[in-house]
């Protein structure tokens, strides 16, 4: 369990110390939320899929590593968007919903695990 907690954790970590990056040095855009693309795992869970227009005028559309068993964007929303200077393929959804569900969780998650087995390690 302390090992799980540590990986996912760390993820967390990795992935709002990447987002943080992005939001100091990528190339702001404003996109707009198309559409959604819907799995199944035990129920429905969905991906924004956002278009934008890049610093050169081209258009772009990507889908944003955010999945929730809600729509968290309404479709024709407008949404914050950086990506890497001359790299508009690696484009960020950058909102703090965004960011609380890929980098939070992970990261609030790996800490309990962490404790947990912390905790029972220290038991027996």
């Amino acid at each position: 369990m302390l090992v799980v907690g540590l990986a996912v954790g760390a993820f967390g970590v990795v992935r709002m110390l990447g987002s943080r990056r992005l939001r100091r040095t990528g190339v702001a855009a404003v996109g707009t939320v198309v559409r959604h693309e819907e799995t199944s795992d035990d129920g429905p869970i969905y991906q924004p899929v956002v278009a934008f227009v890049d610093e050169g005028g081209g258009e772009h559309q990507f889908t944003a590593a955010m999945r929730t068993s809600w729509r968290v964007h309404r479709v024709g929303q407008r949404v914050p968007v950086r990506y890497p200077a001359g790299r508009p393929g690696a484009a960020e959804l950058v909102s703090g919903t965004h960011a609380a569900v890929v980098a939070g969780l992970p990261l609030a998650f790996g800490v309990v695990f962490a404790l947990l087995g912390l905790f029972w390690s220290l038991q027996g």
